[in-house]
């Protein structure tokens, strides 16, 4: 499968706004982090060595790097990049420096620490990272008595990224729609670009060609986002 970039999707969009950034992201990334959980993790328990960059599931063991972590006590983000305090080794916190350079434009990217609230969680921030990456990535959120850091998962099975069949993608769509509050239209052309799935823009529509099925997707504006009216198929 081709890697891409969230951010090359051929769609408008305010790259400046983390929003807008999430809604193109959230769609594939959930996919890839339950497909993870599934092929991957299981029942198994984890086990995170921050300064050696690795991270274990049970017996198996990944490439890792420092994103960036939560704390409790001041419900704030700390990026990896401006935690200075713990001595990261470079490669280790290359993963939240790559999303710093890529996302250069977006505030939260370059402000080394910031107030968490119900658009900024570590789970978004974290999706964001690994679908403007180029890589394939997954990410996972390591708790402890004051927070939690989040860390990339490298060298996953090329499974956890395998594009989805037309009828998961959509069932993977209302499924995020009715519990993730996101633009509509965003959401379904960053899952279909990072799918690898052809699809064509009109004002109101996105048209995805799945090997000649085609799967229309209406929208409708409400309260400053575009909402899914219908699905064609």
């Amino acid at each position: 499968m081709t890697k891409k970039s969230i951010l090359n999707c051929p769609v408008q969009f305010d790259k400046t706004s983390f929003f807008d950034i999430v809604s193109l992201s959230v769609g594939w990334c959930i996919s890839c982090q339950n497909r993870m959980g599934e092929l991957v993790i299981g029942d198994s328990g984890w086990n995170v060595d921050i300064k050696n960059g690795t991270i274990k599931f049970g017996d198996k063991t990944f490439k890792s790097g420092v994103l960036g972590s939560e704390s409790h006590s001041s419900s704030t983000w700390l990026w990896g990049w401006a935690n200075t305090e713990a001595n990261l080794p470079e490669i280790v916190s290359a993963p939240s420096r790559r999303a710093k350079r890529l996302l250069a434009d977006v505030p939260e990217f370059t402000n080394g620490k910031f107030m968490l609230d119900e658009l900024h969680t570590g789970h978004n921030l974290a999706m964001v990272c690994c679908a403007a990456s180029e890589q394939s990535l997954c990410y996972y959120r390591c708790p402890h008595s004051e927070g939690a850091v989040f860390v990339t998962v490298e060298e996953l099975p090329e499974d956890v990224f395998a594009p989805l069949p037309p009828e998961k993608l959509l069932r993977q769509t209302m499924e995020i729609i009715s519990a993730f509050y996101c633009d509509h239209r965003l959401l379904v052309a960053g899952l279909l670009w990072m799918n690898d799935t052809p699809f064509t823009e009109d004002s109101d529509r996105i048209t995805a060609d799945f090997n000649g099925r085609q799967m229309s997707f209406l929208f409708e504006p409400v309260e400053g986002i575009s909402r899914l009216a219908d699905v064609r198929f």
